[in-house]
């Protein structure tokens, strides 16, 4: 199962959700990591460094020779990753103007189905070229959402983009996994965020919160999973219901 986690807005512990439940998948499933935000914030929270020659996601995106699966770096977590740097900002450019070119990466990632059990995809903060073939490539989405306001605000234009590219029959299949509300805390701010998500999508799936906790930016600085860096269920817990929903659906 292929899973796009994105929100075009940023700090919302997208890429920090991405290491959690990659590395919680990796415990009893293949998981395979694609860093595609030219941050390369995936690549270095899981302790990578790219060394010099190390094929990146720039390739498989503007080499069409380039396969995905000679791209993969093992982490020592178990995770597989395909990792990425500030060059894929200039992929995004390069390809714009190639014919069909929102379904690039859906085509190198293809071949890995067989491989591995699970891909996540950790896309940038924007619904750019990159964030489209990352939609195009998925079988889902998982929305990380800050218990805020304003980003719930900010969800309309992804669920519309997502709603836009089943109805053009573009991909008609592509499901929402659900939405994770991240930095919950037990402010009116948080009860009211996760009232509303709960009004105003219905008929999605909304995760069990994510609680706000200074063990995620310390882990992200460990470079290590969250599950790996702290015992403390709440924080873990989450993740793990993903992957058991992940899991009925494969």
């Amino acid at each position: 199962m292929i899973i796009a986690i994105t929100n075009q807005k940023g700090g919302v512990a997208k890429t920090t959700s991405t290491i959690a439940l990659s590395g919680v998948l990796a415990e009893s499933c293949s998981c395979l990591a694609v860093d595609f935000d030219p941050q390369g914030n995936l690549s270095t929270g899981l302790g990578i460094k790219i060394q010099p020659g190390q094929k990146t996601a720039y390739e498989v995106l503007t080499d069409r020779k380039q396969s995905a699966a000679a791209t993969i770096i093992e982490t020592k977590y178990g995770i597989k990753l395909i990792p990425s740097d500030i060059s894929l900002a200039s992929g995004e450019k390069q390809i714009l103007t190639l014919a069909d070119n929102s379904r690039i990466l859906r085509k190198k990632l293809n071949p890995l189905r067989q491989e591995f059990d699970h891909i996540l995809i950790d896309c940038p903060p924007s619904l750019g070229m990159l964030t489209l073939n990352a939609l195009m490539a998925a079988d889902a989405v998982l929305i990380p959402v800050q218990c805020q306001f304003f980003a719930l605000e900010g969800l309309r234009q992804l669920l519309e983009t997502i709603d836009g590219i089943r109805d053009e029959d573009t991909h008609p299949n592509l499901q929402i996994l659900g939405v994770l509300p991240t930095m919950a805390d037990r402010t009116l701010t948080t009860q009211d965020a996760l009232k509303t998500l709960k009004t105003k999508l219905a008929g999605i799936k909304i995760f069990e919160p994510v609680p706000k906790s200074v063990q995620f930016p310390e882990s992200n600085l460990a470079r290590q999973p969250i599950h790996l860096y702290t015992t403390e269920h709440k924080l873990i817990d989450p993740y793990r219901a993903i992957a058991e929903e992940m899991a009925k659906q494969v």
